[in-house]
């Protein structure tokens, strides 16, 4: 039976290099680089929000290197366990039930810039509080407006910004969850 589940994952990776490759990161002296999904595997399109994405600095940020002492009980898990946000900002998993998806995308792409900046705060600031895990809700809007300038199909909005993220939301998790090791260089 393990054979053949073993069989299977290396069939799927095979299939599709573009699921393989999502969570891909490289890290270079002290800095953490998201590496691109493959433009053969994206539309037009994706390939430009990918691109400026990158151009606007989303795909690297410095990784932490020690860990930071936290109260691990009471910690914020993720920027929305946090108050004092704009009252704009909406976190993307309360986005789920809104019939416009075009409205919901829109928001939910803000929402990913939006912590990914505050994930970014924290980790420059050393710190696991509430205090760091914000941003500025107007950069959040723009960068989103350059991202997304001239693409209609409101599908692509949040996979780019979504993947940023993810990937950083991780290094915090690390630099302050107790139980996580740091990946150093």
């Amino acid at each position: 039976m393990k054979t053949i589940l073993l069989i299977c994952a290396a069939v799927a990776a095979l299939a599709s290099p573009a699921a393989a490759q999502r969570f891909q990161t490289e890290a270079r002296d002290g800095v953490r680089y998201l590496v691109p999904a493959e433009e053969s595997t994206q539309t037009e399109f994706a390939n430009l929000i990918q691109s400026r994405a990158m151009d606007m600095g989303f795909f690297s940020w410095p990784i932490p290197t020690e860990k930071v002492a936290a109260d691990h009980a009471n910690r914020p898990r993720q920027v929305s366990n946090c108050s004092g946000h704009d009252p704009d900002y909406i976190p993307a998993h309360e986005l789920g039930g809104v019939s416009d998806w075009r409205l919901a995308n829109t928001k939910i792409a803000k929402a990913f810039i939006y912590e990914w900046m505050a994930y970014g705060n924290a980790i420059k600031a050393k710190d696991c509080t509430c205090d760091t895990l914000k941003a500025d809700w107007s950069e959040a809007v723009s960068a989103f407006d350059t991202l997304t300038e001239g693409v209609e199909n409101f599908r692509l909005f949040t996979k780019v910004p979504g993947r940023m993220r993810d990937q950083i939301k991780h290094d915090y998790d690390r630099m302050c969850d107790i139980t996580m090791l740091l990946e150093l260089e």
